[in-house]
């Protein structure tokens, strides 16, 4: 598994929950040019399947604005969590992408500790 230092880490996953964001805009955006385009004045079938559409961009800024919360929360929750206890060290640890929860060994002091573990 490939390793990254926390910091860079962390900012890759900002990186991505800030595109997820950015998609939902655009889908917002397109939300309303189609409303804007079709107003009232249709009919038919047109009326139709411009509902279907609209149904279906509702749909998909709901999910992209949930998977840019989820991304957002757990990179700040990990973001609250890298200080190491014993040396008060921030940041000073590597990441395995991909893995959750994440073991962190301080390497200064070598404490250990998980993060983006939800407490029971």
């Amino acid at each position: 598994m490939q390793s990254l230092k926390f910091i860079r880490w962390h900012e890759k996953q900002l990186y991505l929950s800030f595109a997820w964001l950015l998609s939902c805009l655009m889908c917002g955006f397109l939300f309303v040019a189609i409303i804007e385009f079709v107003g009232i004045n249709f009919s038919g079938i047109f009326s139709i399947l411009s509902v279907i559409v609209l149904y279906l961009l509702g749909l998909a800024i709901i999910e992209l604005f949930r998977r840019f919360w989820i991304r957002f929360s757990f990179a700040q929750q990990c973001a609250s969590a890298a200080t190491c206890s014993k040396c008060e060290s921030y940041g000073r640890f590597e990441v395995r992408v991909g893995a959750r929860p994440i073991y962190a060994r301080c390497q200064k002091c070598d404490h250990q500790w998980v993060i983006g573990q939800k407490s029971k």
